[in-house]
């Protein structure tokens, strides 16, 4: 499950324009509570936001996750995964091991891995979550659920098409490379 990510805006032009939409948010490690730009449709564009990371439920506990498999029978998030699917910009999530060492997960070569999202909205607030799915080849031998991951190509389908939506939650995501805490770099091609 993903419960913090990475967000450098100097990796790329691309997550410079993001943060600088964003109010010119600074970027760094992010956690659940914080927020942090998201992509919306608004319209036929696609607007940065900030949003915070976990969708209120009862007793001031978050789902800063959601199940790509039961997404649309959880009544939490049926609307949202209709009409409020947004994405995610970073630069890598983290994943931790039985043995607790934290590993950073990335695109290979590419500045950005983008994650799918749903978000709600409370007065003024919108809270987002991470949709989750099952580890790919890349992920499996560290934790047993993994982001569900976004191409470039991918953000304007899942913001602007549900029919694609749907059909995505369904899709294994890409291959990633990972690196460990002592610095080692593996990689999964």
């Amino acid at each position: 499950m993903c419960s913090r990510y990475q967000f450098l805006p100097g990796s790329s032009n691309l997550l410079q324009t993001i943060a600088a939409r964003a109010g010119g948010w600074s970027g760094g490690e992010v956690s659940p509570g914080t927020d942090a730009p998201v992509l919306v449709a608004e319209g036929a564009k696609i607007r940065v936001c900030l949003q915070n990371w976990g969708i209120p439920v009862i007793n001031g506990k978050r789902a800063i996750n959601a199940r790509a498999e039961t997404v649309c029978e959880r009544p939490l998030f049926q609307a949202s995964i209709l009409h409020h699917r947004c994405v995610v910009p970073t630069t890598g999530f983290y994943e931790w091991d039985g043995q607790k060492h934290r590993y950073l997960f990335r695109l290979a070569q590419q500045p950005a891995v983008y994650l799918a999202g749903l978000y709600t909205e409370e007065g003024q607030i919108r809270h987002f979550a991470v949709l989750t799915t099952a580890p790919n080849a890349s992920v499996r031998d560290i934790h047993d659920r993994m982001p569900l991951v976004l191409t470039q190509e991918q953000v304007r389908p899942w913001l602007m098409d549900t029919d694609f939506a749907l059909r995505f939650l369904q899709k294994v995501p890409p291959l990633l490379e990972h690196t460990c805490e002592d610095g080692q770099l593996s990689f999964w091609l």
